[in-house]
């Protein structure tokens, strides 16, 4: 017994003395991430479950005490219930707090992604516009031409000087 204690104490206690560089050739520091690395939906996705798990907190205060509000406005109850003391409520009325909750972190979510969604086409539409914009059209001048011809075809550009300045 003494034996297999100590060689258990051996097996777990050595490996935290032996340098970690024994184990692997690579640098251990982590590698940020690349911009590319994961597709827009999964970002989307990952806000969406951090906003919303993020609200309920927020939200059980809120709906706690807009349901003892709307509760004492009925005369079902004498006082708005403590939102940190569930247990001034009993089980169903826990349970519709609780079920208002989460649809009210979801909602938040939603309308965040919904927010974020239309923000980036946004931002897409106006990049689109500038790119368009800045194309030029290159009209070829034909061999046959004179260059005082080309030279009367030529407006100047009063618009564009204005704005770049």
């Amino acid at each position: 017994m003494k034996r297999f204690l100590c060689f258990l104490l051996l097996i777990i206690v050595f490996p935290t003395f032996v340098p970690q560089r024994a184990y692997c050739e690579n640098s251990s520091e982590p590698e940020p991430y690349e911009k590319e690395e994961f597709p827009q939906w999964a970002l989307d996705l990952r806000r969406f479950e951090i906003v919303s798990l993020g609200s309920i907190p927020f939200a059980m205060i809120g709906v706690t005490i807009g349901y003892g509000a709307l509760e004492v406005h009925r005369g079902n109850m004498d006082s708005i219930p403590n939102p940190l003391n569930p247990s001034s409520l009993d089980e169903s009325e826990q349970l519709k707090i609780l079920g208002l909750t989460v649809c009210t972190g979801l909602a938040i979510g939603l309308v965040d992604f919904t927010v974020n969604k239309i923000i980036r086409h946004n931002q897409k539409k106006k990049l689109e516009r500038i790119n368009a914009a800045k194309q030029v059209n290159v009209v070829p001048i034909s061999e046959n031409t004179e260059p005082e011809e080309v030279e009367n075809d030529i407006q100047p550009l009063e618009e564009n000087e204005e704005d770049a300045n």
